[in-house]
């Protein structure tokens, strides 16, 4: 592979409109999700529930060295990785949603297989023993993960875009746009303390009492993280 075959299919375009597109996409929704009064109430009980929590001393620590992790991560995914797979060729709109929607039904079944047999499993059990030390979760609970945990869960996402891109060709901006938009916010939603069981909050309400049951100790079920999808359809739903 030659330095003139990777400038020719490096696309810095593509990969800057995906960098741009997730951070105004994510600026954006958070901002005007904020403005309704219901979640900003939510956000406030979260904030009062992980104060005590980030004022011990095991929290600050692992969410540093889990945040590193994710940076180099990221950012070996999106200035190295993502320009070779990435098109901003027009498409269906369609095409832009089913083919994120590919990419996530992927990654969500290998991440329920990963954390069912080898986090829940002898493997790593001890290395997710640590994201089980809390029972009751809140928010920042979705960034008290061991490192090696979090790098074993963001390149399975990350393996699923490319190995998927690589079989199929290569996914429009927008696909990577929608696919890590949600990949990157549902994880922390789960996490969250959330009581609005009515709509058009249910479905939020719905993931968040999953996860905080998964929580409560090592045994229990529900093991998918973006829908219960794979816990249903292999009983493990909780």
């Amino acid at each position: 592979m030659s330095i003139d075959w990777l400038i020719e299919h490096y696309n810095w375009q593509g990969m800057l409109v995906h960098l741009l597109g997730l951070v105004v996409l994510t600026k954006i929704t958070w901002t005007l999700v904020f403005r309704i009064p219901a979640i900003q109430e939510m956000y406030q009980w979260n904030r009062r529930e992980d104060k005590p929590k980030k004022s011990l001393a095991k929290y600050r620590p692992i969410m540093k060295q889990t945040a590193q992790v994710g940076l180099y991560l990221h950012a070996a995914f999106f200035f190295l990785l993502i320009p070779f797979v990435v098109t901003l060729e027009a498409q269906p709109v369609w095409k832009y949603f089913t083919d994120a929607l590919m990419i996530l039904l992927v990654y969500d079944f290998l991440y329920y297989v990963t954390h069912r047999f080898i986090f829940h499993g002898k493997i790593l059990r001890r290395v997710h023993g640590l994201h089980h030390q809390a029972r009751d979760i809140s928010a920042v609970d979705s960034r008290y993960v061991h490192p090696l945990e979090t790098f074993i869960g963001t390149c399975l996402f990350m393996g699923t875009a490319l190995g998927l891109a690589a079989a199929f060709g290569s996914f429009h901006a927008v696909t990577f746009i929608i696919a890590q938009f949600i990949f990157n916010n549902v994880n922390q939603i789960n996490h969250t303390k959330f009581n609005l069981d009515y709509f058009p909050y249910k479905t939020v309400n719905y993931i968040t009492t999953k996860h905080a049951i998964h929580h409560i100790d090592m045994n229990k079920g529900n093991y998918s993280t973006l829908s219960p999808l794979y816990d249903w359809m292999f009983g493990t739903l909780d």
